[in-house]
């Protein structure tokens, strides 16, 4: 698990996934938010959104690990 959960209020939790092709893999940060990720939807903001993508970008800087891609993903 990755500690980016406190870093932003709008962030529910996070996790690494692995996508294996072959002998390749790509390490995925998947960060799951509260935040309305459809700008045609009521309570759409973008700004924080952009929050939360900062957020997750500043974290797959500080793992220890490469990350190759980041998924934002809407709680559930």
């Amino acid at each position: 698990m990755v500690s980016l959960d406190s870093s932003n209020d709008h962030i529910v939790r996070s996790w690494h996934e692995w996508e294996i092709e072959g002998r390749e893999r790509c390490v995925i940060l998947v960060v799951e938010t509260d935040v309305e990720m459809r700008p045609d939807e009521p309570g759409y903001d973008g700004a924080k959104l952009e929050e939360v993508r900062a957020a997750a970008v500043a974290a797959s800087r500080r793992t220890a690990s490469a990350v190759d891609r980041i998924r934002i993903i809407p709680a559930r």
